[in-house]
Protein backbone atom coordinates (compact mmCIF):
# COMPACT_ATOMS: atom_id res chain seq x y z
CA UNK A 1 0.00 0.00 0.00
CA UNK A 2 1.44 3.33 -1.08
CA UNK A 3 0.59 6.40 1.03
CA UNK A 4 1.12 9.96 -0.22
CA UNK A 5 1.24 13.34 1.53
CA UNK A 6 -1.35 15.77 0.16
CA UNK A 7 -0.78 19.41 -0.81
CA UNK A 8 -2.93 22.33 -1.93
CA UNK A 9 -2.66 24.01 -5.32
CA UNK A 10 0.26 26.13 -4.07
CA UNK A 11 2.15 23.06 -2.78
CA UNK A 12 1.44 23.81 0.86
CA UNK A 13 1.02 20.66 2.98
CA UNK A 14 -2.60 19.88 3.84
CA UNK A 15 -1.65 17.65 6.77
CA UNK A 16 -3.56 14.79 5.12
CA UNK A 17 -2.50 11.47 3.70
CA UNK A 18 -3.88 9.59 0.71
CA UNK A 19 -3.82 5.89 -0.18
CA UNK A 20 -2.90 5.27 -3.80
CA UNK A 21 -5.86 3.98 -5.78
CA UNK A 22 -8.44 5.98 -3.85
CA UNK A 23 -10.04 8.99 -5.49
CA UNK A 24 -8.42 12.33 -4.72
CA UNK A 25 -10.62 15.31 -3.91
CA UNK A 26 -10.56 18.53 -5.96
CA UNK A 27 -7.79 20.81 -4.76
CA UNK A 28 -5.64 17.92 -3.50
CA UNK A 29 -2.25 17.28 -5.06
CA UNK A 30 0.62 14.86 -4.49
CA UNK A 31 4.27 14.93 -5.56
CA UNK A 32 5.63 12.87 -8.43
CA UNK A 33 9.28 12.71 -9.47
CA UNK A 34 11.20 11.78 -12.58
CA UNK A 35 14.89 11.14 -13.10
CA UNK A 36 16.29 11.76 -16.55
CA UNK A 37 19.41 9.62 -16.55
CA UNK A 38 22.28 10.37 -18.89
CA UNK A 39 24.88 7.68 -19.47
CA UNK A 40 28.56 8.62 -19.05
CA UNK A 41 28.70 9.11 -22.83
CA UNK A 42 25.65 11.40 -22.70
CA UNK A 43 23.06 9.05 -24.17
CA UNK A 44 19.59 9.06 -22.62
CA UNK A 45 18.56 6.08 -20.49
CA UNK A 46 15.00 5.05 -21.34
CA UNK A 47 12.76 2.40 -19.80
CA UNK A 48 9.84 0.67 -21.46
CA UNK A 49 6.57 0.51 -19.54
CA UNK A 50 5.33 -2.95 -18.58
CA UNK A 51 2.51 -4.36 -20.78
CA UNK A 52 0.07 -4.33 -17.81
CA UNK A 53 0.49 -0.59 -17.12
CA UNK A 54 -1.43 2.27 -18.73
CA UNK A 55 0.37 3.38 -21.91
CA UNK A 56 1.80 -0.13 -22.22
CA UNK A 57 5.16 -0.70 -23.89
CA UNK A 58 5.86 3.02 -24.43
CA UNK A 59 9.27 4.38 -23.47
CA UNK A 60 9.80 6.88 -20.65
CA UNK A 61 12.21 8.16 -18.03
CA UNK A 62 12.30 6.74 -14.51
CA UNK A 63 9.81 8.06 -11.99
CA UNK A 64 6.86 7.69 -9.69
CA UNK A 65 5.10 9.09 -6.67
CA UNK A 66 6.82 10.35 -3.55
CA UNK A 67 5.58 8.41 -0.53
CA UNK A 68 4.66 9.90 2.84
CA UNK A 69 7.71 10.94 4.84
CA UNK A 70 10.02 11.25 1.82
CA UNK A 71 11.46 14.37 0.30
CA UNK A 72 11.23 14.82 -3.45
CA UNK A 73 14.94 13.99 -3.81
CA UNK A 74 14.68 10.88 -1.64
CA UNK A 75 11.69 9.72 -3.68
CA UNK A 76 13.62 10.23 -6.92
CA UNK A 77 16.55 8.16 -5.64
CA UNK A 78 14.20 5.41 -4.42
CA UNK A 79 12.27 5.24 -7.71
CA UNK A 80 15.52 5.02 -9.68
CA UNK A 81 16.76 2.13 -7.56
CA UNK A 82 13.38 0.33 -7.42
CA UNK A 83 12.71 0.47 -11.15
CA UNK A 84 16.22 -0.10 -12.50
CA UNK A 85 18.63 -1.12 -9.74
CA UNK A 86 20.71 1.99 -10.49
CA UNK A 87 22.16 3.73 -7.44
CA UNK A 88 22.80 7.46 -7.39
CA UNK A 89 23.92 9.62 -4.48
CA UNK A 90 21.78 12.63 -3.50
CA UNK A 91 24.49 15.11 -4.53
CA UNK A 92 24.61 13.60 -8.04
CA UNK A 93 21.03 14.52 -8.93
CA UNK A 94 20.38 18.02 -10.23
CA UNK A 95 16.94 19.61 -9.99
CA UNK A 96 15.67 20.70 -13.41
CA UNK A 97 12.33 22.16 -12.44
CA UNK A 98 8.74 21.62 -11.36
CA UNK A 99 5.58 21.35 -13.43
CA UNK A 100 2.00 21.05 -12.27
CA UNK A 101 -0.42 18.48 -13.65
CA UNK A 102 -4.04 17.59 -12.96
CA UNK A 103 -3.57 16.47 -9.35
CA UNK A 104 0.20 16.43 -8.94
CA UNK A 105 3.39 18.43 -8.90
CA UNK A 106 6.15 16.84 -10.96
CA UNK A 107 9.74 17.43 -9.89
CA UNK A 108 12.25 16.65 -12.64
CA UNK A 109 15.87 15.73 -11.94
CA UNK A 110 18.81 14.83 -14.14
CA UNK A 111 21.51 12.33 -13.19
CA UNK A 112 24.68 12.20 -15.26
CA UNK A 113 26.36 8.87 -14.54
CA UNK A 114 30.10 9.03 -14.06
CA UNK A 115 30.50 5.42 -15.21
CA UNK A 116 28.82 3.81 -18.21
CA UNK A 117 25.60 2.03 -17.31
CA UNK A 118 26.05 -1.74 -17.40
CA UNK A 119 22.85 -2.69 -19.20
CA UNK A 120 23.35 -6.37 -18.31
CA UNK A 121 23.44 -5.57 -14.58
CA UNK A 122 20.12 -3.69 -14.48
CA UNK A 123 17.45 -5.00 -12.14
CA UNK A 124 14.21 -4.03 -13.86
CA UNK A 125 11.17 -3.94 -11.60
CA UNK A 126 8.59 -6.54 -12.63
CA UNK A 127 5.17 -5.05 -13.30
CA UNK A 128 6.71 -1.61 -13.91
CA UNK A 129 9.57 -1.90 -16.40
CA UNK A 130 9.72 -4.25 -19.37
CA UNK A 131 13.06 -3.21 -20.95
CA UNK A 132 15.71 -0.48 -21.01
CA UNK A 133 17.91 1.12 -23.63
CA UNK A 134 20.30 4.00 -24.26
CA UNK A 135 19.53 6.41 -27.10
CA UNK A 136 21.00 9.60 -28.49
CA UNK A 137 18.85 12.67 -29.16
CA UNK A 138 18.29 11.80 -32.83
CA UNK A 139 17.13 8.29 -31.92
CA UNK A 140 14.93 9.78 -29.19
CA UNK A 141 13.27 12.10 -31.72
CA UNK A 142 12.76 9.21 -34.15
CA UNK A 143 11.14 7.13 -31.40
CA UNK A 144 8.79 10.04 -30.74
CA UNK A 145 7.85 10.31 -34.44
CA UNK A 146 7.03 6.60 -34.32
CA UNK A 147 4.88 7.25 -31.21
CA UNK A 148 7.00 4.99 -29.03
CA UNK A 149 7.53 7.52 -26.23
CA UNK A 150 5.02 8.67 -23.60
CA UNK A 151 3.98 12.06 -25.08
CA UNK A 152 4.38 14.04 -21.83
CA UNK A 153 7.91 12.65 -21.40
CA UNK A 154 8.88 13.89 -24.85
CA UNK A 155 7.38 17.32 -24.14
CA UNK A 156 9.41 17.67 -20.93
CA UNK A 157 12.60 16.53 -22.63
CA UNK A 158 12.09 19.21 -25.27
CA UNK A 159 11.33 21.79 -22.56
CA UNK A 160 14.53 20.89 -20.65
CA UNK A 161 16.61 20.34 -23.80
CA UNK A 162 19.16 23.13 -23.20
CA UNK A 163 19.66 22.21 -19.55
CA UNK A 164 20.03 18.52 -20.39
CA UNK A 165 22.46 19.17 -23.23
CA UNK A 166 24.66 21.17 -20.85
CA UNK A 167 25.12 18.05 -18.68
CA UNK A 168 26.41 16.01 -21.59
CA UNK A 169 29.73 15.66 -23.37
CA UNK A 170 27.71 14.05 -26.14
CA UNK A 171 26.41 16.45 -28.74
CA UNK A 172 22.72 15.67 -29.12
CA UNK A 173 23.00 15.85 -32.89
CA UNK A 174 24.55 12.36 -32.72
CA UNK A 175 28.23 13.33 -32.77
CA UNK A 176 30.71 13.53 -29.93
CA UNK A 177 32.04 16.87 -28.75
CA UNK A 178 35.78 17.26 -28.53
Amino acid sequence: MEVWELYDSERNPLGKKHIRGNKMQPGEFHIVVEVITLNADGRIFMTQRDPVKPLPMLWETTGGSVIAGESSLTGALRELEEETGLLARPEELRFLGQTKGGNYFLDSYVWRCKERIDMDALQLQAGEVHAAQLVNWIEFQQMNRERLIVPSVYQRMEFYFEKLASFSTYAWDGSFRS
